[in-house]
């Protein structure tokens, strides 16, 4: 079961890289661990759904990105939040990773967002 939804219509796409809702979508996502159904616009590889464990956002080349456990890929993966089309949380709940470091993602180790912050939109 689904219990709370960011899509981004045509509008907002054309007039913005993201919306302040997506951004607390996300931090609802990480600080209540979430399992979250993304869809995302890769330019390489298209348009593609994925199911992750959001960990946090960060900074990675002056772009903001959620990083999270993908399960397609089994593996740690970095979203750029300017193309994410679609971002779902599901009921269902995950245990954090002790294993997963944010100076891994990010370019600026102060620069890490765990959720319950506020942002200011990019320039």
């Amino acid at each position: 079961m689904i219990d709370s939804t960011y899509a981004r219509n045509n509008t907002q796409r054309k007039q913005m890289h993201y919306s302040p809702n997506l951004l607390s979508t996300i931090n609802n996502a990480i600080d209540n661990c979430k399992v979250t159904i993304i869809e995302y616009d890769s330019r390489e590889k298209g348009v593609s759904t994925r199911e992750i464990e959001p960990m946090a956002i960060v900074y990675k080349d002056r772009k903001r990105n959620l990083v999270g456990w993908c399960k397609l890929r089994n593996d740690y993966r970095s979203f750029r939040l300017d193309r994410l089309n679609l971002i779902k949380l599901r009921q269902e709940e995950f245990q954090r990773r002790q294993d997963f470091r944010v100076e891994d993602f990010q370019d600026d180790p102060n620069a890490s967002h765990y959720g319950n912050e506020d942002y200011d939109e990019e320039d």
